[in-house]
C-alpha cells in the first residue's frame, strides 16, 4: 500500500513553528487544525488496520516532538463516507500543547451537506496568572535534632485524656507545637523569581557587556541619529554580543539540564519524567452552566463544584435484618503499627489544613512516639475522631478529553487532608484488612483493596465462565453497574450495621462512626479557595486509606454471589459487573430481569445508594450474530439498550471477544505516554529505556493474560509493535528504514510477543503459588485441563499461555499467602541491625562477640551449581565448638539468599537446642540475648520485612522459631557482619557451608518461585537469540557484532550522549548518510564517495583518501584494534574503542543529514529524517 509521505508538510510546519518562536520573547502556543487524513489510536476509535498506523508514524512522530495533545473527544468522527454510507472516520484533527486554555472542542451543530464535519473550539486567550506560592519551608535543612526536643518540651506537661475536649486539646497542641517549632528552626526556601539555576558567573559577564554595548549605542543615536555610521557600527556590535549571549544561555541551559540527569542516577531521572507526564490541568475555571445560564462569580462556582462533587442521596430504608456473628476481640494499638503505617506513607505528599507533610512526623518519631500513640489510643478508646482530622481541602481539576469545560461534571475533586490523621486511618485499615482476611468476612467475589487480588484475576474469573459457556453453546449476558458517587454515597448507620454483623470490635466501630460524620471541606481552583462548609453527605472521605476497605465491607451484600455454570459475578472496590449464562440472550435477559434487577435495586434502596443508569453498560458475549443485540434491560425506570463494547476494569470487551478495540485503546493511551516523555531533551539512550519500560509497556502489557493469545494473536501483536517501533527508534535516535528487529536487539529490549509470552508465563507461575481457597484457583485448575482440548472453538488465553510453558515445573513450588500478619504481633527479634558502612558492621560484630555470651554464625555458599549452608558456635579460642550443616539443593531451584535464610533459620534452631540442654532455674527465665551474626544483607532485610514474597514460608519459619526461643526467655538478635573480612567464626562458617555443597536436600522448604521467574527469563532469551539468528533482517550488524542479542548492547549505548548514540547507530546499523544508503532510497544518483570508491562504513573508517589526516588519530588510540571493524564498533565486547571511532566519525563529517528536501511520493517507513 502506497501512501505519499507528509515529511514535507511537517518540516514546513516546523520552520514556521521555528521562526514565531524566534521572532518574539513571549511565551508562544501551539494551536494546529486539519485535515491530516491520517488513521491512530491516540484520536480514533474505529479498527485500524496496522499499515494505517505506520502511514500514521510522522505525524505521530511531530506531535511527539512537540507535545501536541487532540482536543476533540477520541473517537469523535469527523468524516462521513459519501460513498459508503454509514462509514466514518476521525481525520480532522484539533491539536495543541496547551490543553488547560481549550473550553470547548466538539463538531459544530450545523451541517452544511460536506462529508467533513467542522469542529468548533473555544480557547481561553487570557493569559494564565498563576497563583502566588505559598511560602515553602527547606526541609533539607531543618534542625530535626532541635525540633523534636522543643516539641517534647512542650507537651511534656500535657494532662492525661480522659473526654474528647480534652482530646480535641492535645491534637490542637500537638499540631500547634509541631508547626511553631518547625516555623523556628526550618529556613524558608527563598528562590527568586528571577533566579535560574543555569544561570553562572560567566553569563553574568556576558550580560554586563552586552548592556554596555546596547548603552553605547543608545547614546551614539541620541548624540548623532540612528543613521550615523558610528551608530551604525555600534548597533552591528551590540547585536553580534546579544546573538553570543543568547547562544550561551542556551547552551547554558542544556548543560544544566543534563548535569542534572546525570547528577543522581535514578532519582532525578523519575523526577524529570515526572516533568512530561500528561499533567494534572491546573488551569483556569471558564465561566460555568448553571441552571439559570453561567456564572463567573468564583463563590457560586464553588457552590456548584460541591453540589457536583457530593450529591444529595436518597435516605436508606434501615429495615435490614443481617445475621450477627460473634465479635472479633480488641487487642490496643501498638507503636509498631503506628511507625509501619508513617513509614509506608509518602513523604512529601501535598498536606491538608494543617500544611505538616508526612516527612514532618516521620524525622519527629523518636522524640513523639509516645504522645502520638497516647493521642491515638485515646481516640480508639473514646470513639472519637478529631474534629481538626476531619478537614479538607479540595482541589479541582479537569477530566481530561471532555468536550465542554464549562460544565461542573467535567472536573474532579482531589482531597488533601491533614497528614497525621491519614496514619490512623492507615492503622485501622490494615486492621480491617486483617479481620476480612483472617475472619473470612469478605465475598470471594470481591477483587478490590485486598491483599494477593488484582483486577486481572477478577477479568480471568469472567474470561474463564465465557469459555466454559461457548463450549456449551451457551450466550454470556453481562451487566456492567456504577454507583452514583460511590464513596460519597455511602450511609454511615448501614456501614455500621454491616461492620457488626461481621463481628468488628464495637471500639472500631464507633471511631469508624465518628471517622465519617461532622466532615466539612473548602473548594480550591484558580486562586480562590472558598470558605469551609459542612459537607451533608460526606460518607467515606476521599483519599483516606481507610475508605476503600470500608466501602468492600459496605457492598458486601450487593457483590456476593456464587460463580457457577449458570453466571456469577466480580467486583474490584466500586466496580460491579453481573453476568448469566444461558442457551440465548433473552433467556439470560430474563433471569436478569426478573432475579437480579429486583435485587440489586432493593439493596439501593436500603442503603440509600444509586445507580448511574447513563454509565451502565448491557453486552452478550457471544459470536452468533443474531444474538447480539436481543432483549433490554429496564433499572430504576431507564432503558439500558445491548452495547457492542464494554470497558471492565479498564479492559474493553468487545461482544465476540476479538480484542481489537482494547488493543487500539493501549496504543492510544502508550502513545500519548510516549509524546509526553519524547519533551524530555538531553536523555541518554539508557535513561530513555528504563523511561520507556516502566512507563510505556506496562499501559500495552495491562491484563494480557485476558486477551493476548500468545500461540495466534499476530495481528494484535503488529499493531502494538508501531508503539515500541517508534520509542526505540527514538531511544536510538535510528532511521525509520532500520527494522524492528534490530533496534530492539540494539536496546536490549524484548521483542514484544516474547515480552507478552514472558509476562503471561510469570503471571500463571504467581496464580500457582497463591492458596488453595483463593478464587483464582478454580480458573488455573480448569486452565490446565483446558489446554490440551483441540477443536476450532474458541480459545482460552489463559490455557493457550500454558502450553508454551511446562506445566510439571509449577509442581511443588511454594505457596505465598497474602493474609496479612496481625499487625500487633509483638517482633521475634530484639533487634535486627543491618549497619551499611562496612567498617562500622566489623566493629560491631567484634564488640558483641566480646560481650554476648552466646553468638552463633552463618553463612550460605555455592559451586559447582549446588548450595549448601551452615552455622556454627565458637568457644574463646575461636575453635568450633557446635556447628550444623545441611544441603540446601540446585541453584536452578533455589538462591544463595533463600539458603542464607535457611541458614539464619538452622541456627536458631541451634541456639533452641542448647537452650534446651541447659537446665531450667528461677534465674534462667529471663537471660542475655543471643546473637547470630550473618553476612547476607538482604535475607536479614527480608525478615526484618516480610511480605508477600518468594521465599515467605522460610521467612515466617524464621519469626516463629525467634518468637518460641522469645517465649523461653531468650530474646533473639540479628546482626550484619561484611563477608570475607577475616573474622575467624564467618570464616568457619564458610568453609562448612562449602563442605555442605553437594549432598542431599536436607531441610522441608518447597522450590522458591523466585528460581522458576528466572527460568522463564533465561528461556525467553535463548527464544529472542534463536530468533534473531534465524531472521532476515540485520545483516549489516550481524557482521559487526555475530553473538546479539547481548546485554552488553545496552551497556554500549547506556552512558553516550544523544549525538553519539546517533552515530553510533549509523555505523552499527548502515542504514546512515553514506551514498549507498541515498541511491537505495532515491536520494541520489550514485553510491560513490567523494574519492570515487563505494562510500561505506568500512570505506569510510579505514580506506578514504579524503580522512587520511584524522585518521593518523583514530590509528594512534586503537592501535592493533584498527582495522578490526568489529572491535572497533564494540562487536567483541571491548568498548573503549567506540568512544575514538564516534570522535572520527563525528569529524568526517559524512553521517550528518544529507537527504533532499522536498515533498517525494514513497512508503512513510523509508523516510530518513531522524536526527539526534
Amino acid at each position: 500500500m502506497e501512501e505519499v509521505s507528509i515529511q514535507a508538510m511537517l518540516e514546513e510546519i516546523e520552520t514556521c513553528i521555528q521562526q514565531a518562536i524566534e521572532t518574539t520573547d513571549k511565551p508562544t502556543t501551539i494551536i494546529m487544525a486539519g485535515d491530516f487524513n491520517r488513521h491512530h489510536p491516540m484520536w480514533s476509535k474505529n479498527r485500524i488496520y496496522h499499515v494505517a498506523i505506520e502511514h500514521a508514524e510522522e505525524l505521530v512522530t511531530f506531535f511527539h516532538k512537540h507535545g501536541l495533545q487532540p482536543c476533540l473527544p477520541r473517537g469523535t468522527p469527523t468524516y462521513w463516507s459519501m460513498s459508503y454510507p454509514g462509514s466514518n472516520s476521525t481525520i480532522d484533527l484539533t491539536v495543541t500543547d496547551t490543553p488547560e486554555s481549550l473550553i470547548k472542542c466538539h463538531l459544530y451543530h450545523d451541517h452544511y451537506g460536506s462529508d467533513h464535519r467542522a469542529v468548533y473550539s473555544e480557547w481561553s486567550l487570557d493569559p494564565s496568572r498563576n497563583a502566588e506560592r505559598e511560602p515553602r519551608r527547606a526541609y533539607d535543612r531543618a534542625d530535626w535534632k532541635q525540633i523534636g526536643e522543643s516539641v517534647q518540651a512542650q507537651i511534656a506537661q500535657t494532662p492525661p485524656i480522659h473526654t474528647e475536649a480534652e482530646l480535641e486539646g492535645a491534637v490542637a497542641k500537638l499540631i500547634t507545637c509541631t508547626t511553631f517549632a518547625v516555623d523556628q528552626h526550618t529556613p524558608m526556601a527563598k528562590p527568586s523569581p528571577y533566579s535560574k539555576r543555569w544561570f553562572s558567573p560567566e553569563l553574568k559577564e556576558q550580560q554586563r557587556e552586552v548592556n554596555r554595548a546596547r548603552r553605547k549605542w543608545q547614546e551614539s543615536c541620541a548624540e548623532k541619529g540612528r543613521q550615523d555610521p558610528m551608530s551604525l557600527i555600534l548597533f552591528g556590535d551590540m547585536r553580534t554580543k546579544r546573538r553570543a549571549w543568547t547562544r550561551a544561555i542556551e547552551k547554558a541551559k542544556a548543560t544544566h539540564w543534563k548535569d542534572f540527569l546525570d547528577s543522581a542516577g535514578e532519582g532525578h531521572l523519575w523526577k524529570a519524567a515526572s516533568y512530561m507526564r500528561p499533567r494534572e490541568s491546573y488551569g483556569n475555571i471558564p465561566p460555568l452552566k448553571q441552571d439559570k445560564g453561567e456564572t463567573a462569580d468564583n463563590t457560586e462556582k464553588a457552590r456548584l463544584f460541591m453540589r457536583t462533587f457530593f450529591p444529595r442521596m436518597a435516605p436508606p430504608e434501615d429495615t435490614m435484618e443481617m445475621e450477627q456473628r460473634e465479635e472479633i476481640p480488641w487487642t490496643p494499638i501498638t507503636e509498631q503499627e503506628v511507625y509501619r503505617a508513617l513509614r509506608a506513607a509518602k513523604p512529601m505528599k501535598a498536606p491538608g489544613e494543617d500544611g505538616i507533610p508526612m516527612l514532618v512526623w516521620r524525622q519527629l518519631w523518636q522524640w513523639l512516639r509516645t504522645e502520638i500513640l497516647r493521642i491515638f489510643t485515646a481516640s480508639v478508646n473514646l470513639g472519637y475522631y478529631p474534629e481538626k482530622w476531619k478537614r479538607a481541602r479540595i482541589v479541582v481539576l479537569r477530566k481530561p478529553g471532555k468536550p465542554d469545560y464549562t460544565l461542573p461534571g467535567a472536573y474532579r475533586p482531589i482531597s488533601l487532608l491533614n497528614t497525621l490523621g491519614k496514619v490512623l486511618e492507615a492503622v485501622m485499615a490494615k486492621r480491617l484488612s486483617y479481620y476480612a482476611e483472617e475472619y473470612g468476612l469478605l465475598p470471594n467475589t470481591q477483587f478490590g483493596g485486598r491483599p494477593g487480588r488484582n483486577p486481572e484475576q477478577a477479568l480471568l474469573v469472567l474470561r474463564n465462565a465465557i469459555d466454559r459457556a461457548w463450549l456449551a453453546s451457551k450466550v454470556i449476558t453481562l451487566v456492567a453497574f456504577d454507583l452514583k458517587g460511590a464513596f460519597n454515597g455511602v450511609s454511615s448507620n448501614i456501614l455500621d450495621r454491616q461492620l457488626k454483623a461481621k463481628g468488628i470490635p464495637t471500639k472500631l466501630r464507633a471511631w469508624v462512626a465518628s471517622f465519617m460524620e461532622g466532615r466539612s471541606a473548602s473548594i480550591s481552583f484558580d486562586d480562590f479557595e472558598s470558605a469551609r462548609s459542612l459537607l451533608e453527605n460526606a460518607g467515606l472521605a476521599q483519599g483516606s486509606p481507610l475508605s476503600p476497605i470500608l466501602f468492600i465491607f459496605f457492598n458486601s451484600n450487593l457483590v456476593n454471589q456464587r460463580v457457577d455454570y449458570h453466571g456469577g459475578a466480580s467486583a474490584f472496590i466500586d466496580d460491579y459487573f453481573r453476568w448469566r449464562a444461558g442457551k440465548s440472550a433473552e433467556e439470560n435477559i430474563r433471569k436478569l430481569q426478573e432475579e437480579d434487577i429486583p435485587r440489586i435495586e432493593q439493596w439501593a434502596k436500603l442503603t440509600g445508594s444509586c445507580f448511574a443508569a447513563e454509565k451502565t453498560e448491557l453486552i452478550h458475549f457471544t459470536r452468533k450474530k443474531r444474538e447480539q443485540t436481543k432483549g433490554r434491560l429496564v433499572i430504576q425506570g431507564a432503558t439500558i439498550e445491548p452495547s457492542a463494547t464494554a470497558k471492565l476494569l479498564g479492559v474493553v470487551c468487545d461482544q465476540e471477544l476479538r480484542w481489537k478495540e482494547h488493543v487500539q485503546q493501549a496504543v492510544n493511551r502508550a502513545t500519548k505516554v510516549n509524546i509526553a516523555l519524547a519533551g524530555l531533551r538531553h536523555l541518554r539512550p539508557g535513561q530513555m529505556r528504563q523511561v520507556y519500560q516502566a512507563c510505556v509497556t506496562p499501559i500495552m502489557d495491562y491484563a494480557s493474560t485476558v486477551w493476548h493469545n500468545p500461540l495466534k494473536d499476530k495481528r494484535h501483536l503488529r499493531v502494538l509493535d508501531t508503539v515500541q517501533r517508534s520509542a526505540l527508534i527514538r531511544i536510538l535516535s535510528a532511521f525509520r528504514t532500520v527494522a524492528t528487529a534490530t533496534v530492539e536487539v540494539e536496546t536490549y529490549t524484548l521483542p514484544t510477543h516474547l515480552r507478552l509470552k514472558q509476562r503471561a508465563q510469570r503471571v500463571i507461575v504467581n496464580l500457582c503459588t497463591l492458596p488453595r481457597d483463593h478464587p483464582i484457583q478454580d480458573v488455573i485448575s480448569r486452565a490446565r485441563r483446558r489446554r490440551d482440548n483441540v477443536g476450532s472453538q474458541p480459545r482460552f488465553p489463559l490455557a493457550e499461555s500454558m502450553k508454551t510453558m511446562r506445566l510439571e515445573q509449577l509442581d511443588g513450588l511454594e505457596t505465598i499467602d497474602p493474609k496479612p500478619m496481625a499487625p500487633w504481633k509483638p517482633p521475634g527479634f530484639l533487634e535486627i541491625d543491618i549497619e551499611p558502612d562496612r567498617e562500622k558492621a566489623k566493629d560491631k560484630a567484634t564488640a558483641l562477640q566480646a560481650s554476648s555470651n552466646m553468638v552463633v554464625f552463618s553463612d550460605a555458599s555455592g559451586q559447582n551449581n549446588q548450595l549448601g549452608a551452615a552455622t556454627v558456635i565458637l568457644d574463646h579460642n575461636k575453635d568450633v565448638v557446635e556447628s550444623r550443616q545441611l544441603s540446601i539443593g540446585s541453584m536452578a531451584n533455589w538462591s544463595v539468599y533463600a539458603a542464607e535464610l535457611i541458614g539464619i533459620f538452622y541456627a536458631i534452631s541451634l541456639v533452641l537446642k542448647i537452650v534446651s540442654s541447659r537446665p531450667r532455674t528461677p534465674t534462667t527465665s529471663q537471660q542475655e540475648p543471643a546473637t547470630i551474626l550473618c553476612d547476607s544483607m538482604s535475607a536479614l532485610q527480608a525478615i526484618r520485612n516480610p511480605g508477600n514474597k518468594s521465599g515467605q514460608r522460610i521467612i515466617h519459619a524464621n519469626l516463629q522459631a525467634a518468637a518460641e526461643l522469645k517465649a523461653r526467655g531468650i530474646p533473639l538478635r540479628l546482626q550484619w557482619i561484611p563477608g570475607h573480612c577475616d573474622d575467624p567464626g564467618n570464616d568457619a562458617a564458610d568453609k562448612l557451608a562449602r563442605m555442605a555443597v553437594g549432598l542431599d536436600k536436607m531441610h522441608p522448604f518447597p522450590r522458591l518461585v523466585s528460581q522458576e521467574r528466572a527460568s522463564i527469563r533465561k528461556q525467553i532469551l535463548k527464544e529472542w537469540e534463536h530468533e534473531w539468528k534465524t531472521c532476515k533482517k540485520g545483516s549489516h550488524l550481524r557482521r559487526i557484532d555475530p553473538k546479539l542479542p547481548a546485554i552488553r548492547t545496552r551497556r554500549l549505548y547506556d552512558s553516550l550522549p544523544r549525538n553519539q548514540a546517533y552515530l553510533l547507530t549509523q555505523l552499527r546499523t548502515g542504514h546512515c548518510w553514506l551514498a549507498p544508503y541515498g541511491k537505495l532510497h532515491g536520494h541520489r544518483e550514485d553510491d560513490k564517495c567523494e574519492c570515487g570508491a563505494k562510500e561505506t562504513v568500512t570505506h569510510v573508517l579505514l580506506d578514504c583518501s579524503k580522512l587520511r589526516i584524522p585518521r593518523q588519530k583514530l590509528r594512534r588510540e586503537l592501535g592493533e584494534a584498527f582495522g578490526d571493524i568489529p572491535a572497533m564498533l564494540g562487536g567483541k565486547g571491548e568498548t573503549s574503542h567506540v568512544k575514538a571511532v564516534l570522535d572520527f566519525a563525528e569529524a568526517s563529517q559524512r553521517f550528518r543529514s544529507r537527504g533532499p528536501r522536498g515533498p517525494q511520493r514513497q512508503n512513510s517507513r523509508q523516510t530518513a529524517t531522524t536526527g539526534p
